[in-house]
């Protein structure tokens, strides 16, 4: 029997925000089994399980979109829009062969990730200074300027070397590896479905010969 699949049993292999956000569909590869995120509310449970936004925030957040349904699915689809275009970046950047990137997706990042950044505030907490973000309970798409932070700092702190993409489902990961060389998303579910597709392939061949 399957596992349900739903925000509470979604794993996260991506080893970065970015990436967890990336991965909320089943499959970028072949057919699509489920969307995660399927709602707004379903959103903000994904936010929680990742740990982004203060309680109060999300809360506040719920109310505005139960009160503005509308405005809520179109920041929903949105924000799958980017998802799809953070896919085909992060894709290429995993290909590592940058110049071969388009030029169009490449204005895209830059776009909203310029419109991420600029929600960013920094506020004096006791002694220290931190970095905070804009306190607008209206502002739907603050998950994703979130997320868009995540993918600023991955481009900027990590070694682009070990952003992968997984050979059987496409989702994109970091390599933490010590020797760079994962190829899947998990070598429990896409590394023992490409094993065993080339165990039949290998047994069929043996069997024709």
């Amino acid at each position: 029997m399957s596992k349900e699949r739903n925000i509470n049993t979604l794993p996260l292999d991506g080893g970065a925000l970015c990436f967890h956000f990336i991965n909320t569909v089943h499959s970028w590869r072949g057919i699509n089994l489920h969307e995660y995120l399927d709602s707004y509310a379903t959103l903000l449970q994904w936010c929680s399980k990742v740990n982004i936004l203060s309680g109060k925030s999300r809360k506040a957040l719920q109310q505005y979109a139960v009160k503005n349904s509308e405005a809520a699915d179109k920041a929903l689809q949105k924000m799958k829009r980017v998802r799809e275009l953070l896919y085909h970046f992060f894709s290429a950047v995993a290909a590592q062969e940058p110049q071969q990137m388009q030029e169009e997706l490449l204005h895209k990042f830059n776009t909203v990730l310029s419109a991420g950044l600029s929600h960013i505030r920094f506020t004096i907490k006791g002694t220290h200074i931190e970095q905070d973000w804009e306190e607008d309970a209206t502002d739907l798409l603050l998950p994703l300027w979130v997320v868009m932070k995540s993918a600023y700092d991955i481009l900027t702190l990590e070694d682009h070397q070990r952003i992968k993409e997984c050979g059987q489902c496409g989702w994109i990961f970091l390599d933490h590896t010590k020797n760079n060389k994962r190829r899947w998303c998990s070598p429990v579910t896409c590394g023992s479905m490409e094993k065993s597709k080339k165990y039949y392939l290998k047994k069929k061949q043996g069997s024709e010969g």
